[in-house]
């Protein structure tokens, strides 16, 4: 694929990712109360200064953890460029916008705000849902070329 379409990809799906996940911060911290819902969805305002699930609470290490990590998924997408798919590269950029907007958060508000409950899960918030999608995406396709492929199976 070629420089341009990856980047303009790339930087579409962030940007798409980073304003919904803002703007939901933003209307969620001026419209909602403490907690709304029920036991099986509610929308419950917390911060986290962890990462993902409040690992590494109160770190102020974790902003640099968190770049450093968004760091190897850009040089991956620029070295790789060429051999990308465009749902992979789709994929990859849904972790990389959910990641920056979390980063956003840690600059300007100190931690993450998340505010989605459900049963059994810590509070997540768009970009959290962005990037365990992205990265779950993924894994589905490295398992359909793995299978198409056949590079797992026994050699005759």
């Amino acid at each position: 694929m070629s420089k341009s379409r990856v980047l303009k990809i790339t930087i579409i799906v962030c940007l798409i990712i980073i304003v919904i996940d803002q703007l939901s911060k933003v209307l969620i911290t001026k419209y909602v109360p403490q907690r709304i819902g029920n036991d099986y969805f509610a929308i419950e305002t917390t911060t986290n200064t962890g990462m993902a699930f409040g690992f590494n609470s109160g770190n102020a290490k974790n902003i640099l953890l968190s770049v450093f990590v968004l760091f190897i998924i850009i040089t991956f997408i620029k070295n790789q460029r060429e051999q990308l798919e465009p749902r992979v590269l789709v994929a990859i950029s849904m972790a990389l916008g959910g990641g920056l907007s979390n980063i956003i958060d840690r600059i300007f508000r100190g931690g993450v705000l998340d505010f989605i409950k459900i049963p059994i899960v810590p509070n997540f918030n768009i970009a959290d849902l962005c990037i365990c999608l992205g990265w779950l995406l993924l894994v589905v396709f490295l398992i359909i070329y793995t299978k198409k492929e056949g590079v797992f199976s026994a050699q005759k």
